[in-house]
């Protein structure tokens, strides 16, 4: 978050300052650190499947740091769980 203030970016990564949006790009970050990636892809799944970003109608931090966060397990999934998984398939290839 200070890198992004320091770059003038922090209402555009975390949304403006006392607001929902902002709320929830800091909930998805600490979701993140709380869940394992198997866990964090099925709560996505379902999440996604009415949106194209995690929060809002652009990307912002949230959509970095959990896609950072499960890029390595769903690369590692057999494409049949990619399949079955295809709200976060189609995120994590968006992002």
């Amino acid at each position: 978050m200070e890198i992004a203030r320091k770059a003038y970016l922090d209402e555009i990564l975390f949304a403006k300052k006392n607001t929902k949006e902002r709320y929830e790009v800091v909930s998805f970050i600490e979701l993140a650190q709380r869940m394992s990636p198997e866990q964090m892809v099925t709560h996505l799944n379902g999440h996604l499947a009415m949106k194209m970003f995690l929060v809002g109608l652009n990307i912002t931090a949230a959509d970095i740091i959990v896609h950072l966060y499960i890029a390595d397990y769903f690369k590692d999934l057999p494409d049949h769980e990619k399949i079955a998984n295809s709200h976060v398939f189609r995120w994590v290839d968006h992002i």
